[in-house]
């Protein structure tokens, strides 16, 4: 293995990276430098190096993307792979890094280094890291990691010929308001971590103390009569300034102010807005419902132009976020020039500034150790307020000496920080993980060992537990590869003393590496063959209740207990009983259990440790079938009762879900037929059973249409009270016909003169019979939004109603004749928002006539526009000659299947 540090390696700036490793050559990351007369790598080490086989990029931020494209234009066939965001991202930043680089040129009068052309060239060229962020190049493979930091950024393992390096660009692991934090990789022990030192010699401070700080200050000064301006990174910073200041005025912790975004930050913002599942779930939800998060109408305004400045500026006083956030040149310079000199403005620092950048200066200025700054030239006298504030998107020095401590390497390469930084993170990391401080321009080699795995100068860790580890080969080992995960179970097979890594082997018979600390519980040993443990394994782990329901806990003495004496209290013989035993004690609460250093549980045993064993109230893994097969479970034993529909799961809010059987009519299957339902269901699956009150209404008009002979129109269905009323004259056999209709519906049967229409209490209102919390309104349409997308139904609007004096939803689909095919799901919705639902009753007669409009083919020859009746449920139109009798049946069915409504055709 070779690292080569064309850039960014004693520096924030300029990072370039040249890794040679398996044979394979890799290019990662190509920035420029924000100031001073080179800003640009060391290109010219290309040279003397292999040629890459494919250029990595980790973010889109411009001191690791600005020289790509003579990067690119050195190597046109290599590609080029980063995430999505990131590719975005560069569209627009690698812009601007030109524009910069065009007016230093001139400002200096110096070539630029590349040109327009080559930008696009790089830009067209672009390739996209697959879903999985898995690429094989070469005789590596490459493997990205969420990095924290910004929109789309990464970090990059890189495994080949038993080597393996770890690459982590910017990073950091406190989530903002943006983005999650970085993704920390488990047990990777990497040979060499190449990592960042930005803020190597400091600890971040309190972030909600430094964002109530932020909002606090730019209200008091705009309050004031003064312009709060804040430069900030328009790829990550500005993002966050804007939802902290809008959080906080949507909480009522500050006052409502204008704020004015300029520069990059406009465009940024509206590619964050592109990706919400890269985004916190807040923002998200912000984005979806409300189309942005950052650029609120009526509060935020985009400017973009001279003129746009100067009227902002002779407005109502406001907060300016603005790029660049060192005020190297862009609209936060412009600004700066404008409000530096005036006691009633402010400048807040929100990020990191460079040694030479005017932003520092600006910090010096506040520390007084100056008193002017000079602005694109120009010196300006300093009376404005200045302020700093931590919002770093960077890992301090304490969370990079846990990472290092996490991934555990055996070299660690420190780069992108100044000399202080990275020092003092130097000092701070472990000399067992060989810290070494990289300088520009040098390559670092790293031998490989003779084995083929590693390379020299790995750590062969002291290892005091070896006794213990060769205690454990032929154990079956209760494990769970990360908190939170499911336990299984590995059989041991042998020890690497050298990493104190257990050897083990699956009951599937499939190789597994455990470290120690992943061992729960330490059950036994096993000498009988491999399939019967893997038959074991599959009742206890599957579905453990019927062992567990045999088990006389009542025998547990009263103190703390190992498993295998918990084993001779219970007198528990067979293998799948044991299996039970542990997976049950895991249950228990951290106070009743733990595990010591060598993988051995001690359990700790009162009374009600053993009631909540009796009871079997403990969240047990195992103690249910996962919920497809008790589904299926339950379709197999009612496959052959004419009432059922289906089945599902649904949260009730106890301990566990139950499954929710449903029925056509509820009411006419009995109470021995249901407790012997959910008997069956219980002793096979482990769930508990509850039976939806939904009736399936359109079924009772079909039921009264078979019974009476013809269509009965619209009968009206009063659901509370299990009664159909037909407007009508009484048939003949007006008694047999009630009281067959209530033996095969559960519902009565009346019958009353005259036509007239169904008052309004009689309006179809479906609630669920399971109570849930009802949602406020606004969750509850949102909700009712996602219910629809879910099952593919398009709906037009909901609302919310007051009927008797509690809310109603009302959902308006394109007709009620597509509305009544969804009854079923509309009781599903009213279980989900926590009130009753009902359907809009009448059409919406517009989309109906574009629907039969885009579907009808041009050949038709219509004569005039299509006509509605309502009372019919048809559409009509009126054609030149007409259709063949197979068009025709296919278009109607189309439009039947989408709007309700029959087609009537005439010439």
């Amino acid at each position: 293995m070779k690292i080569s540090i064309l850039g960014g390696g004693s520096e924030v700036g300029a990072s370039c990276l040249h890794i040679e490793v398996a044979d394979t050559n890799i290019l990662i990351d190509a920035g420029m430098r924000m100031h001073g007369d080179e800003p640009l790598p060391a290109l010219g080490m290309l040279e003397g190096l292999a040629a890459p086989e494919v250029i990595l990029v980790t973010h889109a931020h411009a001191d690791h993307i600005g020289a790509l494209p003579i990067v690119h234009s050195f190597y046109p066939n290599t590609p080029i792979y980063t995430t999505p965001p990131t590719a975005d991202l560069m569209r627009v930043m690698m812009k601007d890094s030109y524009k910069i680089l065009e007016q230093r040129s001139s400002l200096h009068q110096t070539l630029v280094p590349y040109t327009e052309e080559q930008v696009n060239d790089l830009l067209d060229s672009l390739l996209l890291l697959p879903a999985n962020g898995v690429l094989q190049i070469g005789n590596v493979k490459i493997t990205s990691f969420r990095a924290g930091h910004i929109l789309g950024a990464v970090m990059f393992l890189i495994e080949g010929g038993g080597q393996k390096l770890f690459v982590t660009g910017d990073l950091s692991f406190q989530a903002g308001r943006t983005i999650p934090g970085a993704h920390v990789p488990q047990d990777l022990e990497p040979d060499v971590v190449i990592m960042e030192s930005t803020y190597g010699n400091r600890t971040h401070t309190d972030r909600n103390t430094e964002e109530r700080r932020l909002a606090n200050d730019v209200a008091n000064i705009i309050a004031n009569g003064g312009f709060a301006l804040i430069p900030a990174f328009a790829l990550g910073r500005a993002q966050e300034v804007l939802l902290v200041l809008q959080d906080y005025m949507d909480k009522g912790l500050i006052p409502e102010f204008p704020i004015y975004v300029d520069g990059l930050v406009t465009p940024i913002s509206r590619i964050y807005k592109k990706y919400p599942h890269f985004l916190k779930g807040p923002v998200a939800y912000r984005i979806k419902n409300n189309g942005d998060a950052f650029l609120t109408d009526g509060r935020c305004k985009a400017v973009g132009s001279s003129k746009e400045r100067e009227e902002v500026l002779r407005g109502k006083p406001g907060c300016i976020v603005a790029s660049s956030g060192m005020l190297i040149g862009g609209a936060s310079s412009w600004y700066a020039e404008r409000l530096v000199s005036n006691e009633k403005n402010a400048i807040f620092i929100t990020g990191y500034q460079d040694e030479e950048s005017p932003g520092r200066k600006l910090l010096q200025v506040a520390e007084g150790v100056e008193n002017q700054l000079e602005l694109n030239g120009t010196s300006h006298e300093v009376k404005c307020h200045i302020g700093k504030y931590g919002l770093s998107a960077h890992a301090d020095a304490n969370e990079m000496k846990r990472f290092i401590e996490k991934l555990n390497p055996t070299h660690t390469l420190l780069v992108h920080g100044d000399d202080d930084a990275r020092n003092q993170l130097g000092a701070q990391i472990d000399p067992m993980y060989h810290p070494i401080l990289v300088e520009n321009g040098e390559t670092y080699p790293f031998e490989k060992r003779a084995s083929g795995n590693g390379i020299k100068g790995k750590r062969v860790l002291q290892n005091r537990s070896n006794i213990e580890l060769q205690d454990k080969v032929g154990c079956m080992l209760l494990y769970q590869k990360d908190n939170g995960q499911e336990l299984k179970l590995a059989l041991c097979t042998g020890v690497q003393m050298k990493s104190n890594i257990l050897l083990c082997q699956t009951p599937k018979g499939k190789s597994l590496k455990l470290h120690l600390g992943q061992v729960i519980e330490t059950i036994g040993g096993w000498n009988r063959a491999i399939d019967e443990l893997a038959d074991a394994v599959a009742q206890a782990f599957t579905f453990n209740r019927p062992f567990l329901e045999k088990i006389n806990w009542a025998k547990l003495p009263n103190r703390s207990l190992t498993i295998q004496e918990i084993f001779q209290f219970l007198q528990i013989s067979t293998i799948q009983e044991q299996l039970a035993v542990v997976i049950a004690l895991q249950s228990l609460s951290n106070e009743n259990r733990h595990t010591n250093n060598f993988g051995f549980g001690i359990y700790t045993v009162d009374e009600k440790v053993k009631n909540s064993l009796i009871s079997l109230t403990l969240p047990i893994q195992g103690l249910q079938v996962n919920p497809a097969h008790a589904m299926e479970v339950v379709r197999t034993y009612l496959a052959s009762n004419p009432r059922f529909i289906r089945c599902g799961v649904e949260d009730l809010g106890s301990p566990r879900e139950k499954i929710i059987i449903y029925f056509d009519f509820p009411d006419v299957v009995r109470d021995q037929e249901r407790q012997d339902i959910i008997h069956y269901v219980k002793e096979n699956t482990g769930w508990d059973t509850d039976f939806s009150a939904s009736v399936r209404q359109d079924l009772l008009q079909a039921k009264l249409a078979g019974l009476i002979g013809h269509s009965t129109g619209s009968p009206s269905i009063h659901l509370h009270e299990r009664k159909v009323v037909i407007t009508g004259g009484e048939p003949d056999d007006v008694k047999g016909l009630s009281s067959q209709f209530k033996e095969e519906t559960g519902f009565s049967l009346q019958f009353k003169e005259g036509s007239k229409k169904a008052p309004a209490e009689d309006e179809q209102i479906y609630r669920s019979t399971i109570h849930t919390k009802r949602m406020e309104n606004n969750q509850a349409i949102a909700e009712a939004k996602k219910w629809a997308a879910d099952r593919d139904i398009i709906i037009f609007k909901t609302s919310i109603k007051q009927q008797n004096q509690e809310p109603l939803m009302e959902v308006h689909f394109i007709s009620p004749e597509i509305a009544k095919k969804h009854l079923i799901d509309l009781e599903e919705l009213s279980f989900r928002i926590g009130m009753p639902v009902t359907y809009a009753k009448h059409p919406k007669q517009n989309e109906i006539i574009r629907h039969t409009l885009e579907v009808l083919p041009p050949s038709w020859e219509l004569k005039k526009n299509p006509s509605i009746h309502i009372e019919k449920a048809t559409i009509a139109i009126k054609v030149t000659t007409l259709p063949p009798e197979v068009e025709l049946s296919e278009i109607r069915t189309v439009i039947a299947k989408s709007t309700g409504y029959g087609l009537m055709v005439e010439c």
